[in-house]
């Protein structure tokens, strides 16, 4: 049985992080982009609690994704 170190998790978690926000940045579903924005913020509660994530690295995370579905919402034309 092998043991990540939480260095590794980071940086495991944060390539994913990385690819879900590219992901979530071209989705048109929005039940995808939900789950897309709930599981990059869960990766990064995860990392902050393990306490291998500083508090501005979470903050960035929750900006980029808040950005990316704020942008999202205010590019969608009205009905």
């Amino acid at each position: 049985m092998t043991t990540e170190t939480p260095e590794a998790i980071k940086a495991r978690k944060m390539l994913q992080i990385d690819a879900l926000l590219e992901a979530i940045s071209v989705e048109e579903r929005p039940l995808s982009k939900a789950f897309y924005h709930g599981w990059i913020l869960s990766a990064a509660m995860e990392l902050w609690d393990r306490g291998v994530l500083t508090r501005e690295e979470r903050l960035d995370i929750e900006a980029r994704v808040s950005l990316i579905v704020k942008g999202e919402a205010q590019n969608t034309p009205a009905e």
